[in-house]
């Protein structure tokens, strides 16, 4: 359940301006230069509300799914954790919501947001995992990383999709897509990883999975 306050009106006011200028609402995303091969895509709307971090509105797509009380990191363009002291979020209605950011300068509190658990049952259908950590990006050009593994007494083998976003372009407009992207397929004790496009978003990591090895299943565990 998401816990909601009201934000003072002078902060709001500060907010809603922010969001009303030309530098928040008609300077569109820098666009990458083509889709992924193979890719999943559909198109997503991001929500009406802005995150504030550290006192400051940034010009980020805050998308559906983003829980705001899921351990957040906030992401470089590099792919490194950028450390932050304060995320508020936002609403249209000037309610906020606390976002609770993860010190990037406490190991435990990162292996905390890291590893989640998969499971592909032997049926050759395609499985959604978890929620994992929520993930924002400050920059258009910024990555996510994912890495899995495969539980080494799994009998099975499996294949993985991560889910990344991208503003595409088009003839007479634009928008954002959210994308499942492949990062690799492996057996028991296999492990791997790789990269996606996902901006400056805020959402929540998750992977797909599909078993290859029917009727045997797999499972592992993903970050």
């Amino acid at each position: 359940m998401k816990i909601k306050t009201t934000l003072s009106a002078g902060v709001l006011a500060v907010v809603l301006a922010a969001m009303g200028s030309p530098a928040y609402g008609e300077e569109a995303p820098s666009p990458d230069a083509l889709p992924i091969e193979g890719a999943e895509y559909t198109p997503v709307e991001p929500i009406d509300a802005t995150l504030v971090i550290d006192g400051k509105p940034a010009d980020i797509a805050v998308m559906a799914d983003f829980d705001p009380e899921a351990p957040a990191l906030v992401f470089d363009e590099t792919g490194n954790p950028v450390a932050v002291s304060d995320i508020e979020l936002i609403y249209a209605d000037g309610q906020t919501a606390k976002v609770e950011a993860v010190d990037t300068t406490n190991r435990a509190a990162l292996a905390g947001c890291s590893w989640y658990s998969w499971v592909a049952p032997g049926t050759g259908t395609w499985y959604t995992s978890v929620n994992g950590c929520s993930f924002i990006g400050l920059n258009a050009a910024t990555q996510v990383g994912y890495s899995w593994t495969v539980d080494s007494n799994s009998s099975g083998s499996a294949c993985l999709n991560g889910r990344g976003y991208q503003y595409l372009t088009w003839p007479g407009g634009g928008g954002y897509s959210e994308l499942w992207g492949g990062i690799g397929c492996g057996s028991g004790g296999d492990s791997g990883g790789d990269a996606l496009p996902w901006g400056n978003v805020a959402s929540t990591k998750r992977i797909k999975m599909i078993s290859y090895s029917t009727p045997s299943g797999s499972a592992g565990m993903f970050q």
